[in-house]
């Protein structure tokens, strides 16, 4: 029977290195050696020839380690700590914080010279006097200073005109502090602002071209001030200065309606200007509405809401889908079975009917479910 006989492998591919590319790395020897590791130091190999090409162009760090105890002189400690007890000194802070003072010791009992004290031996019956336990949960320790104000009002803006004078203003210090400052201080943050600050802004005129671009006439520039000006500059109680729906109608009976078709579509313009609005009026835009805004008009359509209806008849009277049904017809109140009877003529009958029996007309009249089992009992 013929056998294949075993086929050795190819020479070529036993004298052929691995694929990876590797650069050889050799690390050098420490320079001295402890006497545990003389042995093995002495029987070390230089490095191989072949790397000597890498070591010349790679520079090699080396780290040195030394045993030998750091000297220190006693001068050097003595300046190092006492610019250490120097450093800690108390500074003195300057706020309106009602800060507990500094702990002061009491006196032990032994040094109280004062005839006829007694010193207590339990706490009962003593009074508690200072202490700083709960400090800052006590609300006389806090200034008015310090307590929390909002962005926004903390009351919304509802009536329609003053909402739409709002928006003016809010439309017309947009576009001075764009053209004034630039776009990077729409972003910035203005002060809130009171009557004063209203009439400048209110007393800038508004051109408006076909393209929707706005064109500002008169002082601006005073705007952008009012708005960058400090707190204590402007006029006190500004944040909590509400317009009156008087006067806003007298404001919108001196504007035409061109001013409402101001383009928003830039982002930075609408950001600033929605922002502007729910810091003076305390009504948030949503972003699912923000979206669909593209001129002021919009912006206004969004902001003025309709007061719900009360009832539910009167929302399908508002929107007059039901009118048109001929079989359909809707009542300001649920239809109870004496308005039934009254449509059809028959309720005058009934009545007479009840009143010549003598029995109620509505209601049960005195007349309970079980009158016929006091009168079986004999009960009246």
């Amino acid at each position: 029977m013929r056998r294949l006989t075993r086929l050795r492998q190819p020479s070529s591919i036993i004298s052929t290195c691995s694929s990876s590319s590797r650069f050889p790395v050799s690390v050098p020897a420490a320079a001295t050696c402890s006497q545990r590791r003389d042995l093995s130091c002495a029987g070390r190999q230089p490095p191989v020839s072949h790397s000597t090409s890498l070591s010349s162009r790679i520079p090699l760090a080396t780290r040195a380690f030394s045993t030998a105890p750091v000297v220190r002189h006693k001068h050097h400690e003595d300046t190092d700590l006492e610019a250490f007890e120097a450093d800690p000194e108390r500074i003195e802070i300057h706020t309106d914080l009602n800060i507990p003072s500094e702990i002061r010791k009491v006196p032990l009992p032994e040094e109280i010279t004062e005839p006829g004290y007694t010193p207590a031996e339990t706490l009962e019956g003593l009074e508690w006097v200072g202490g700083v336990s709960n400090w800052w949960e006590d609300e006389r320790n806090w200034p008015a200073s310090k307590n929390y104000v909002g962005f926004g009002r903390s009351d919304k803006v509802v009536d329609p005109a003053a909402l739409e004078v709002l928006t003016r203003r809010a439309v017309v210090e947009a576009l001075a502090v764009r053209k004034g400052a630039g776009d990077e201080a729409l972003s910035a943050s203005w002060q809130a602002g009171g009557h004063d600050q209203l009439v400048a802004a209110l007393g800038v005129g508004v051109e408006v071209s076909v393209d929707g671009s706005a064109e500002l006439t008169g002082d601006f520039m005073g705007v952008v001030e009012g708005l960058t000006a400090r707190a204590e500059e402007q006029d006190v109680g500004g944040a909590d200065w509400s317009l009156a729906p008087e006067e806003a109608r007298e404001f919108l009976k001196s504007w035409d309606r061109s001013w409402k078709q101001i383009s928003l579509q830039d982002l930075r313009l609408k950001f600033a200007v929605t922002k502007r609005i729910q810091q003076l009026t305390g009504h948030v835009i949503p972003d699912s509405k923000l979206i669909h805004i593209r001129t002021v008009s919009s912006l206004i359509g969004a902001l003025i809401k309709p007061p719900k209806p009360k009832k539910l008849a009167q929302l399908i009277e508002a929107k007059g889908a039901m009118a048109e049904l001929r079989n359909v017809k809707v009542y300001p109140r649920r239809v109870t079975p004496i308005d039934k009877e009254k449509m059809v003529g028959r309720w005058k009958v009934m009545v007479r009917e009840l009143e010549k029996r003598n029995l109620p007309v509505t209601g049960t009249g005195g007349y309970g479910k079980s009158v016929e089992k006091r009168w079986a009992t004999g009960k009246p």
